[in-house]
């Protein structure tokens, strides 16, 4: 806090304290009782000023709130000093200029708009012009120019509201509070004043408890407008004193009637109905009115054909989750909105409060592909019937596009997986054709100069060179062999498939180390394979056998080759033992998964305490 604050704090604290005192030793007449008023009001200004001061220095409304305070703490000192017109002066001027100019910038950026400068210069002047009625005018025209002044307030909130929005927004609904609950006050005082017997002094201090709420919501909307919602409470004293007004009404009204018609008031009986029948009524009166408010503060009520008709545009559009989420909390009017996808959100919208959530189960078909996670509306237990009825609207189609996203995430993985995969294979012939077929041909080559070279001169050397020479070659055809049989398995040509793997697994053995028994049940022909279809069927068969053995403790396993289309192949390897450890992915299972991918087929992998499971399905027609 600057010296300059800490002057002017000092000097408030000074202004309350010679204001007490006036009052205290020289009470004032009946008739200028207003300078409690201006004294109590002023002291709660001076502490609100300070706050702001400590909270937000350099606020733009804190000049205006120091001046207000100043201003009515000096009215009764003014009083005391025989000054009476300066006093009425000081006091209105501080209620009628200087606390509303410091309503008005309760906003941090003033919008450009021109209208608050327009509205600043009619509260001046209305505010002048109360300040000579108070003086010299009659009662009714104080009256008519206290009248002027509260318009002019309500229009420049108005104005205010219209031109901001959010955080802004928030700040100029705490104004209408204030501003509300002490009009409303005020109505209720002019009625007890009419009704019930109250002193000048009971008047002077309930009005200046009713001044309070205004200067108590400038302050909170300075530095504080996001400590409540102020929507809601404007919502729930608004929904009480409509529904208080209303159950009055009705009791009132039907009292009146059966006076007229029975010539009395109600007996003892009939208050009692009465009381039984707006207590049975009160709930779905107090759900429309609620309904109403929330549309009038929150938004309109959800449309399903709108919602439906925005989102099908984003979701034919190709637009991405967060503007899927968009649309809907527009739509819903709701704070926040998220998409989760196990346990993990993968696009939000608004404001989330994980402690005021309601989740909306995503399905596609029997699948949970994620969650729709909706921010309840402030003040409310459950969603709306509307928006509950526009998500389970929304929920198929979002989770239908929600699935098509994460398939195509699935295939350019897969994809990526595919290309790795072809690399390292590339990667592989690479070394086995530099380091070992190279080098080979490379010294036949260097050997074969060498024999040309002694044919002339010692044909015998030649000839053990050639002899050499030509078992060099052998060595080089067996490298070329298992290159080949490396990219293919030899026994496919030589056997097929079927016997090609009988072969290949034929060798091996349980986990225990006792012989493996199994069987083939597979067409008595099956038709020309893609010769990639066939290796991977070969593959996925060996490979699957060997996992059975590895981690069964059964002897016997199953090897099915069907054609469930005919453009669809499917190998299933089971076995009936259990489990001794975990399938854990390691080489052998994500080279079955890439082998399938690669050619645009699917494989499942299901282990239970009764056997495991390996299902893969092979096209017949591989996808360009």
């Amino acid at each position: 806090m600057t010296v300059r604050r800490l002057r002017t704090w000092a000097l408030l604290v000074l202004l309350a304290t010679e204001a007490l005192a006036s009052l205290a030793f020289a009470p004032p007449s009946r008739s200028e009782q207003w300078a409690i008023w201006a004294v109590i009001v002023g002291t709660f200004l001076a502490l609100c000023c300070g706050a702001v001061t400590a909270r937000r220095p350099g606020s733009a409304a804190e000049p205006f709130l120091c001046a207000s305070a100043a201003a009515l703490l000096s009215a009764p000192l003014a009083l005391a000093a025989g000054a009476r017109a300066l006093a009425v002066v000081l006091a209105v001027l501080a209620s009628t200029v200087a606390l509303p100019l410091a309503a008005l910038r309760v906003v941090p950026k003033r919008p450009p708009s021109r209208l608050p400068a327009y509205v600043d210069v009619t509260v001046v002047g209305v505010g002048a012009g109360c300040a000579a009625a108070a003086v010299v005018g009659t009662a009714a025209t104080q009256v008519a120019a206290v009248i002027v002044a509260g318009t002019v307030m309500l229009a420049g909130t108005w104005v205010l509201f219209e031109v901001t929005a959010g955080d802004d927004r928030r700040r100029v609904l705490w104004l209408v509070l204030g501003a509300a609950a002490t009009t409303l006050g005020g109505m209720v005082l002019f009625a007890a004043e009419n009704s019930l017997p109250m002193g000048p002094l009971d008047t002077v201090v309930a009005m200046s408890a009713l001044s309070l709420p205004l200067p108590l919501a400038v302050t909170v909307a300075l530095f504080a407008p996001r400590r409540a919602d102020v929507r809601v409470v404007i919502r729930g004293t608004s929904v009480l004193i409509v529904m208080l007004a209303l159950s009055a009404a009705v009791y009132e009204g039907v009292a009146a009637v059966w006076e007229m018609v029975v010539g009395s008031r109600p007996g003892k009986g009939v208050p009692a109905l009465l009381a039984a029948v707006i207590a049975a009524g009160y709930q779905p009166v107090r759900h429309r009115v609620e309904a109403s408010m929330d549309e009038m503060l929150f938004g309109r009520s959800a449309d399903a054909v709108e919602t439906l008709t925005r989102l099908g545009t984003d979701l034919t559009a190709g637009a991405p989750p967060p503007l899927w989420l968009h649309t809907l909390r527009s739509t819903l009017g709701v704070p926040g909105i998220a998409l989760r996808q196990d346990g993990t959100a993968v696009a939000t919208a608004g404001v989330m409060d994980d402690g005021h959530t309601t989740p909306v189960a995503l399905r596609a078909g029997a699948e949970h592909v994620g969650d729709l996670v909706v921010c309840l509306p402030p003040g409310h237990l459950r969603l709306p019937r509307a928006a509950t009825a526009v998500l389970e609207l929304v929920a198929a189609p979002l989770a239908q596009a929600l699935h098509a996203a994460r398939l195509s995430e699935q295939l350019r993985v897969s994809r990526g997986r595919v290309v790795s995969a072809l690399e390292d294979e590339r990667r592989r012939m690479r070394r086995d054709l530099h380091d070992g077929l190279g080098p080979a041909l490379t010294g036949i080559a260097y050997t074969t100069d060498a024999a040309a070279n002694l044919i002339a001169t010692d044909p015998e050397r030649a000839v053990e060179t050639l002899r050499g020479l030509r078992a060099d070659i052998g060595d080089a055809i067996t490298e070329i062999r298992r290159i080949v049989y490396g990219l293919r398995p030899r026994a496919l040509d030589e056997l097929g498939l079927v016997d090609a793997v009988r072969q290949r697994i034929a060798p091996l053995c349980a986990a225990d180390g006792r012989p493996l028994t199994f069987t083939i049940d597979a067409p008595q022909r099956l038709p020309q394979l893609p010769a990639a279809v066939e290796v991977a069927a070969y593959r996925v068969a060996v490979e699957a056998v060997a996992n059975i053995a590895r981690h069964s403790d059964g002897t016997t396993a199953a090897l099915t080759l069907e054609l469930t289309d005919p453009a669809l192949l499917r190998v299933t390897v089971a076995d009936s033992g259990h489990c001794t450890e975990p399938w854990t992915p390691g080489v052998g299972i994500r080279s079955m998964y890439e082998r399938v991918e690669e050619i645009g087929g699917t494989l499942t992998i299901r282990t239970t305490p009764q056997g495991a499971t390996i299902t893969a399905d092979l096209p017949l027609v591989i996808p360009a």
